[in-house]
């Protein structure tokens, strides 16, 4: 079974649908701000639950947790750019 870490499926995901470039922008921009948008979502997660977002939900708190997480994020969205064919 090959598991795929929340920031490598959430960064796949911005970029086929080619939001990484304003992705990457949007997170480099709010880094600051990453423990209000980590409370932010543990306080919704019930809204999220109800509305069946909870996976996805889950995979952005656990990113938000950590400065470390959202670079984690950032580069592979810029790895997966890269490797993108043009």
């Amino acid at each position: 079974m090959n598991v795929v870490a929340p920031h490598q499926r959430i960064a796949r995901e911005l970029v086929q649908r080619g939001l990484g470039t304003p992705a990457v922008f949007f997170i480099e921009a709010f880094k600051p701000f990453s423990l209000v948008a980590q409370q932010t979502l543990y306080a919704t997660t019930p809204l999220a639950a109800m509305s069946g977002l909870s996976p996805w939900h889950k995979d952005l708190t656990s990113i938000f947790e950590s400065r470390e997480n959202l670079e984690e994020l950032m580069l592979e969205m810029e790895r997966l750019m890269e490797a993108e064919p043009q």
